[in-house]
């Protein structure tokens, strides 16, 4: 077993006073095997200034400028099939690492193998300078009382990239989150580092999900695969500027500030997850023919909608009447039908059931 890659991806758009300090702290990770990809997404301010004074610094370094803004989403998906780090952790321009970061995340994906998708490290909160506002992020952990301690299992032959004080210390202070706990449960944006290929296979379609943050999809998406993990001990900085997206202060025990206009929107992306599930419904249920209606629940779940309500929701019923033949030729129109009812309700499912045979009635009379 070799110790694995990191990509780093950092998406930069009119962040100038911040992405060299985002960057300088990737490259000056204790943990050498890596790359690093700054995308600027057509700023206009100072930021093409300021990463051009990075260019050729490091052989691990590329930079692209794009023409346009393609968001954080859409910058992700031009340069994922470029990437060759067996993890990937996708920075915001704003935020910065600590020299331990890599290697913390990566020493746990190792110990974990296959048990875990993504990692999440604690944050420290700091101010637009970089002064600290609180010592440390982790609260969601806290808060909902969920996971399990974390217990290395056999870990010979898995390559020790930290110290044995502070594997023993990343053991203590992290937790396993299993594939059925939903919720929200990790810290955000930069703080956390996924499994490439996980990644590569629910990368969303695009035209959708362009605008979307990339944690508010893949975190919860991954999760509900393949299990997570959290690490109790601050990795990286989280910037509180006023601009963000979703805190404009400082965080409070077991409670995330958080527009009211921002929340929604989060909540309607996050239904890109339905339609991926469901568009390619074959594909995940050949490698989780148990599971794949339990992953489609995770869906509602970190903004607190009842599962009944979200399947009754018109937008989520859209994409299931869209890709319905994908969900039957995965599962068979028996238990699509019985699942789908679960979820909705007699009531919902029978107006659901309703509806598809209309739509299917009206594209054989347009046939005709």
């Amino acid at each position: 077993m070799a110790p694995p890659k990191v990509s780093f991806v950092i998406i930069n758009y009119n962040y100038g006073q911040y992405v060299a300090q985002a960057i300088s702290s990737v490259l000056s990770q204790d943990y050498s095997d890596f790359e690093c990809i700054v995308i600027d997404n057509n700023s206009t301010d100072s930021s093409r200034d300021v990463i051009r004074q990075f260019e050729n610094a490091d052989d691990r370094l590329s930079i692209e400028y794009l023409e346009d803004n393609l968001n954080q989403m859409g910058g992700f998906l031009h340069v994922i099939d470029r990437l060759s780090g067996e993890l990937v952790c996708i920075v915001d321009a704003d935020d910065f690492l600590f020299a331990n970061f890599a290697a913390f995340h990566a020493q746990l994906h190792l110990d974990c193998g296959d048990g875990v998708a993504a990692t999440s490290g604690g944050v420290c909160e700091v101010d637009a300078a970089g002064a600290m506002l609180t010592p440390s992020y982790a609260f969601f952990l806290h808060s909902q009382k969920v996971g399990t301690a974390m217990r290395p299992g056999d870990i010979d032959g898995v390559p020790r990239l930290l110290s044995q004080p502070d594997r023993e210390l990343l053991w203590r202070q992290s937790t396993l989150i299993a594939p059925h706990e939903h919720g929200w449960h990790w810290s955000p944006g930069t703080a956390n580092v996924f499994k490439r290929s996980l990644l590569e296979r629910t990368r969303p379609v695009l035209k959708v999900i362009n605008s979307t943050a990339t944690d508010n999809y893949f975190m919860p998406f991954l999760s509900a695969l393949g299990g997570s993990a959290c690490i109790d001990i601050p990795l990286s900085a989280y910037r509180i500027h006023g601009k963000n997206r979703y805190s404009g202060m400082p965080a409070s025990p077991g409670l995330r500030p958080a527009s009211k206009q921002f929340a929604a929107i989060t909540a309607a992306e996050r239904k890109a997850m339905v339609r991926t599930l469901a568009s390619r419904a074959r594909d995940f249920v050949s490698t989780h023919p148990h599971t794949f209606w339990a992953v489609m629940d995770a869906t509602p779940a970190p903004d607190g909608v009842s599962r009944h309500d979200y399947f009754n929701d018109s937008a989520v019923q859209d994409i299931l009447a869209e890709h319905f033949d994908e969900l039957v030729a995965a599962c068979g129109e028996a238990q699509t039908n019985s699942e789908l009812r679960t979820r909705m309700g007699p009531k919902g499912h029978d107006a659901f059931t309703a509806r598809l045979r209309d739509e299917k009635a009206r594209v054989n009379r347009t046939a005709r």
